[in-house]
């Protein structure tokens, strides 16, 4: 079969997260836009969703046609739950609960703020793929979940046949040709990940997209941003959207996760090198609920004239990022009317992007840069 590595991944994963199943995707908005159908979210549907987030998630929103409605945030950088309750019961089909660089917030008043209105959960565990919540992992605490690297699991037989049958209609495969040129980039890319010169480059390529974003280039999708809606609302046609996985890609996960041990372990290691570094310079924690087994994807931090300690860090090659520079990264003016966000509805959000930058917890840290690191930041 020509999927059989995708078939063990989408195995091996479902066991990882406690999932009665999984399945893998080119990319998690199109996972997103399966698992939505497969919750029959239809056409005006309202869903609610963190107004700290990516364009993709709005993406896998708006191809189904629904009508994204933005949560603004707490000190969690996660959905606030007040910001769910003033929803009157059933105006809200689903709420996606985003787990921001791995961190659930307060996930216990969240799912009861969900479930008083009567909304379907889905989790988004883009950043999450360790951390757990009391004990139990995140993504099985909702019907279904987004999960890193375009992976979406469901906690029901029920839904995943439902899932099955939306990608029966709507997706179609990924070619190994098309899989060819990506891998070859990453694998050039790969004795360069998180050296000084990649964060440099990376550091002004975002400088770059910032300038042609001042000259008032749209970062939409194409097909965004020239097709006009319908009377439904619908955007882009959804049949031919979601792609599976393809078996490059599917090999490569399969590897990642089996040595998901030590990755989860260097992440809780550098995360306590940054705590121990940072109480010592005398710089804000994160903060955490008791409950939250975090395993950190990026450590955030709030500091002062935010873009001068980014781009002070990415011209010495340090990897001090800013993201999310918008409340759905990377849209601004124009651009955020078009995915139905109102400037100043969320106003928690948009005051921490001004603040808030964040620093890797995988294996890039190590006691030199972070020092560097802090002298900027202190």
């Amino acid at each position: 079969m020509t999927d059989r590595r995708r078939r063990k991944y989408e195995d091996e994963f479902a066991k990882f997260k406690d999932a009665c199943g999984a399945r893998s995707f080119a990319l998690g908005r199109h996972a997103l836009a399966i698992l939505l159908k497969a919750l029959d979210i239809k056409p005006g549907d309202k869903v609610g969703v963190c107004a700290f987030t990516c364009l993709a998630v709005v993406e896998g929103i708006k191809v189904c046609g629904a009508v994204p409605i933005y949560l603004d945030i707490d000190e969690h950088l996660c959905i606030d739950p007040q910001e769910i309750l003033i929803h009157e019961k059933g105006t809200l089909k689903a709420v996606i609960l985003q787990h921001t660089f791995g961190n659930p917030g307060r996930l216990d008043e969240l799912l009861a703020a969900c479930k008083k209105i009567n909304a379907i959960i889905i989790e988004d565990c883009a950043h999450s793929l360790h951390s757990a919540w009391n004990g139990k992992k995140l993504g099985t605490f909702g019907a279904g979940a987004v999960c890193h690297g375009g992976m979406l699991t469901v906690n029901s037989n029920e839904l995943l046949d439902k899932v099955d049958e939306q990608i029966k209609m709507l997706a179609q495969p990924t070619s190994t040709q098309s899989e060819l040129l990506p891998a070859f980039l990453k694998t050039l890319y790969q004795p360069f990940h998180q050296s000084r010169l990649d964060c440099f480059l990376g550091y002004n390529y975002s400088r770059l997209r910032g300038i042609l974003k001042q000259k008032g280039s749209s970062f939409l999708p194409r097909r965004f941003a020239s097709q006009k809606r319908s009377s439904g609302g619908v955007w882009p046609p959804l049949p031919g959207f979601p792609r599976l996985s393809g078996e490059m890609k599917a090999k490569a996960e399969l590897k990642q996760l089996q040595n998901h041990n030590r990755l989860q372990q260097v992440r809780l290691d550098n995360t306590a090198m940054i705590e121990d570094a940072f109480g010592k310079a005398g710089l804000s924690i994160c903060p955490r609920h008791p409950k939250a087994e975090l395993s950190l994807m990026r450590y955030p931090l709030r500091v002062y004239k935010k873009w001068e300690k980014v781009h002070q860090a990415g011209s010495r090659g340090l990897d001090i990022a800013g993201w999310y520079n918008s409340p759905i990264h990377p849209l601004t003016g124009d651009d955020l009317a078009k995915v139905d966000y109102k400037e100043g509805c969320c106003p928690r959000s948009e005051g921490t992007i001004e603040r808030l930058a964040h620093l890797p917890t995988d294996e890039s840290p190590d006691r030199n840069k972070l020092e560097a690191m802090i002298r900027i930041l202190y």
